[in-house]
């Protein structure tokens, strides 16, 4: 059995579990987490969905972890804490501890911790430099920023700041920020000329790239900005694909998406998100990334099978 975490209106899951219907999938929507039961001890965990369906441990033979979001995603916390948000870190822990059950069981399938640990974007960044230039960056607290413009302000979490607002990649004046709060500043490519995502699967690179023509604003996944227009796949050269592959081979992770901006001398990395979105780059199939995603999955779940050995056959 192949057990899924993830939400329920997350088309993602729709997507790739649409190329393992021939397996056995149990599905957790942590948004709809009252309507499922579970016991989890010291041998085994028992989870039961809305229809009774049940999934027991033992018969578990691969996890695969999407998003892990709630509806509606975010809670405005006041000063006095909120219960709402201690009871979804709570749960929370609950189903990422089944994931990390599920790691030292090695039935974890593609998306997982890395081994070198966690990549805070700052780690990422000046690991990053070894293989793609990087835009100058800083993060500070009072004394003066310590870049001047043009550069933007970017931020660590998707925390909302009140009222379901939330801060995205903005150019700033430096000289103008405040020190009741911390910055993260970077040096803004104004001759950039597209924006790049790439997704590895695995070992696979899938490369998409998006032109900056026309955009009226800097956050390529806000809507107004990029005008629903569509990705498009494209070749990279051999050293920009080495440089990848080198980069994720440190990373120890075996999926990711990571985020660059193109100018004529080629890549500057922006940053890796090691559970990224990725069904909208190649939405309907054609480019062999949700095919290599479902794949990636089928793999651990058919090792894990009694009696199968890996890479043999059959659902």
């Amino acid at each position: 059995m192949l057990l899924v975490l993830t939400h329920s209106e997350d088309v993602t899951t729709d997507l790739v579990l649409d190329r393992l219907k021939d397996l056995e999938v149990f599905r957790f929507n942590i948004d709809l987490w009252r309507s499922y039961e579970w016991r989890i001890g010291p041998q085994s965990f028992l989870l039961r969905d809305p229809t009774g369906r049940e999934c027991v441990e033992e018969r578990v033979s691969a996890v695969y972890l999407r998003k892990l979001f709630f509806n509606p995603p975010r809670v405005d916390v006041p000063s006095g804490g909120s219960l709402e948000n201690w009871r979804r870190g709570e749960i929370e822990e609950v189903w990422t501890g089944i994931r990390d059950l599920a790691w030292q069981a090695g039935k974890l399938a593609l998306v997982h911790p890395s081994p070198a640990g966690r990549w805070n974007k700052m780690r990422q960044m000046r690991v990053a430099a070894a293989y793609f230039r990087v835009p100058e960056w800083s993060v500070f607290r009072g004394g003066g920023a310590p870049l001047e413009a043009p550069v933007v302000a970017k931020n660590f979490t998707q925390n909302p700041l009140g009222n379901g607002g939330l801060m995205t990649v903005q150019p700033v004046d430096p000289s103008h920020l405040s020190a009741d709060f911390p910055w993260f500043l970077q040096r803004q490519v104004a001759e950039a000329t597209h924006d790049v995502t790439i997704a590895w699967v695995d070992g696979g690179i899938f490369a998409y790239e998006l032109s900056r023509d026309g955009f009226d604003g800097t956050d390529c996944r806000i809507p107004s900005v990029s005008h629903n227009r569509p990705w498009l796949p494209f070749k990279l050269s051999t050293d920009e694909h080495r440089a990848i592959s080198a980069f994720m081979e440190a990373t120890g992770y075996s999926f990711g998406r990571l985020d660059f901006l193109r100018d004529n001398r080629g890549l500057l990395f922006l940053e890796l998100n090691p559970n990224g979105q990725f069904a909208w780059l190649d939405p309907h199939g054609d480019n062999g990334l949700l095919d290599a995603v479902a794949e990636a999955v089928r793999k651990v779940h058919i090792s894990n099978r009694p009696g199968i050995p890996a890479g043999a056959g059959g659902a």
